[in-house]
């Protein structure tokens, strides 16, 4: 087991729920469930995944720059990712992963989850908050 895996477990509760929803993405597209901490990992080392292992506290840990090639390296498949204002209605092939917002004494707090899956349960900025986009994501065919 690697050294600090509490820390990178707290982190990835705290701040991951983008890359824990992509992972749900390539679950479903290939039917199977896939090794949460592996997935997280390999994003990580394939530099699609921001984390600084010198400072757990990084605020760009767990930020998803590059979440096409990330599913690609889940999946085999080549991944179109883009951006849609809310409402979206999915077309055809495509998974939708919701953006939600809180706005809370001026502080914005930010979370993702899709219709039928939630990275936390009873998320307090989806209780509170709203959808204020979506990531369409679609193999390439």
């Amino acid at each position: 087991m690697t050294d600090g895996i509490q820390t990178f477990l707290a982190e990835a509760g705290e701040s991951g729920c983008y890359a824990i929803c992509l992972v749900k993405v390539a679950e479903k597209y290939k039917k199977k469930e896939l090794d949460l901490i592996k997935s997280l990992e390999l994003g990580i080392e394939k530099k699609c995944i921001l984390y600084n292992k010198k400072d757990r506290n990084d605020n760009d840990n767990f930020y998803v720059i590059n979440p096409a090639t990330f599913l690609f390296y889940l999946t085999g498949k080549h991944w179109n990712c883009r951006k849609e204002d809310y409402p979206y209605t999915a077309k055809g092939g495509e998974y939708i992963i919701e953006r939600w917002e809180r706005n809370k004494t001026g502080v914005i707090t930010g979370h993702f989850e899709m219709q039928d899956f939630h990275p936390i349960e009873n998320s307090l900025t989806v209780q509170y908050g709203k959808i204020v986009s979506c990531r369409v994501l679609k193999p390439v065919n």
